[in-house]
């Protein structure tokens, strides 16, 4: 896509009129060409003016250091997980029985329906900020503050979730092994809903992102490989399980008939679908980052797509495997590939996946807090927010193995993390979270209708 695309885009009525209403008719808007078009490959279309426009802010933005695998490791790490180690349980057991993999291709659709205006908007206005700044550009202000309160609750609060459900699987994993002493126990579990373990994960994710831009993110391709690896042989020992090439299992394909459970029927499938619509809730996440990928125009829309068809193609096989483990009547829905390899006699299986949920959840709350910080480093450079949400930080790397350290060339933001670590800590500790899940669910819905929009 070329930059005359992104040219015409920015010139269109919508943007001329929120230039009038706001603050955009200056050349230093991150609206205008020369503030997005910001890579190396880019910047021969540009004027040396412009040039000289860019070097001037370089160090006012973070630099482009994404790639392609970088956008798709954040956008797989930052959807699937509960989806795989929850909702296939439940929705099997509650919904649909093994006519759940049909559930996930429909909710897949539907929320590919709203995949495709983010990654053709993406392509269109590659910064921060995903729907706040498609809204700013095309609604206004008003709508722009409107939508950032909506991904605030699919990103911070629902972090703050994340750590807290963590929190609590860690305890009763901690429980299972017996003998805990009385004032670890405590600690762990306080009660008057504290969580103590979720607040630390939040302060560990918060740490990891204090360290910097290029930790965070090996951080976050390595997990998310991990994760990948962990629901690959959750799928393949499943479905080798169910093939009868281990005896003295109860698995098998045959656990498959019916498929479509009269009891549930088709109702169900539709019903299964709209609780694994959530399942997918993060792709957009890939667009608050566009400011930091290397081609925005080419990789952001690419990794919007790949996520979604990765994440579909992992739930289905994941439905489908559970429920050859296990009768449907059988699943926990709320443990279920753990407890199917468990009732299969796979006893080491059943303590790798439930140790390998816990290693793999917090990359969500890493994700999560790093989209949080690009949306309100997005809403300071647009004067909404205080500049210290826009502030970057240019450290000098310590000294490793006996080599000189270097210059941090991409930047940190720093404050900013800090103040979203601090009351996400706060929140994971001592806010229960079941009274805003139908509020987090209602934001995201409103946030996808914007865009759609």
């Amino acid at each position: 896509m070329s930059s005359s695309f992104i040219d015409n885009a920015l010139t269109c009525k919508p943007l001329q009129l929120v230039r009038k209403q706001a603050h955009l008719g200056d050349d230093n808007s991150r609206y205008t060409p020369v503030a997005i078009l910001s890579s190396d490959s880019e910047r021969g279309t540009v004027s040396s003016e412009q040039q000289q426009q860019q070097q001037q802010s370089a160090r006012e933005a973070p630099l482009r250091h994404m790639s392609l695998l970088d956008l798709v490791a954040y956008g797989v790490g930052g959807t699937i997980g509960s989806g795989v180690f929850v909702l296939t349980g439940l929705a099997a057991n509650q919904y649909a029985g093994p006519s759940s993999s049909i559930s996930f291709l429909l909710s897949g659709f539907v929320v590919a329906l709203s995949g495709l205006p983010y990654a053709e908007l993406s392509a269109a206005f590659p910064m921060d900020g995903s729907t706040y700044a498609y809204a700013y550009i095309t609604l206004g202000e008003v709508f722009a503050v409107i939508a950032s309160l909506c991904q605030t609750l699919e990103y911070g609060i629902a972090a703050a979730a994340v750590a807290r459900s963590w929190g609590s699987k860690f305890v009763d994993w901690v429980n299972e092994g017996g003998n805990v002493p009385t004032g670890l126990q405590k600690f762990l579990d306080p009660g008057h809903h504290i969580n103590p373990m979720g607040g630390i994960i939040a302060l560990l994710c918060t740490l990891i992102l204090l360290l910097g831009v290029s930790e965070s993110k090996m951080m976050t391709n390595v997990v998310s490989t991990t994760k990948l690896l962990l629901i690959s042989f959750m799928i393949i020992a499943g479905f080798l399980m169910s093939s009868n090439v281990f005896p003295d299992t109860i698995a098998s394909f045959s656990n498959w008939n019916p498929f479509v459970p009269p009891e549930f029927g088709a109702e169900g499938i539709v019903d299964g679908a709209s609780i694994l619509f959530f399942a997918y809730l993060g792709f957009d996440a890939i667009c608050n980052l566009a400011g930091e990928a290397k081609d925005p125009v080419r990789d952001v829309p690419k990794a919007v797509m790949y996520t979604l068809l990765i994440d579909g193609v992992m739930y289905m096989l994941a439905a489908l495997t559970l429920t050859a483990m296990l009768p449907y009547t059988e699943i926990s829905p709320v443990s279920g590939f753990p407890r199917a390899f468990g009732m299969n006699g796979w006893i080491w299986a059943e303590k790798l996946t439930a140790i390998g949920e816990i290693i793999v959840l917090p990359l969500v709350v890493l994700t999560s807090i790093q989209a949080q910080t690009r949306l309100l480093f997005a809403m300071s450079k647009d004067r909404i927010l205080p500049k210290l949400f826009g502030r970057l930080t240019f450290a000098k790397k310590r000294k490793c193995c006996g080599k000189e350290g270097k210059e941090d060339t991409i930047g940190n933001l720093t404050q900013n993390v800090q103040v979203c670590g601090v009351v996400l800590v706060i929140l994971a500790i001592f806010v229960p979270f079941q009274y805003l899940d139908s509020l987090v669910s209602a934001g995201a819905l409103l946030l996808f209708s914007l865009t759609d929009w």
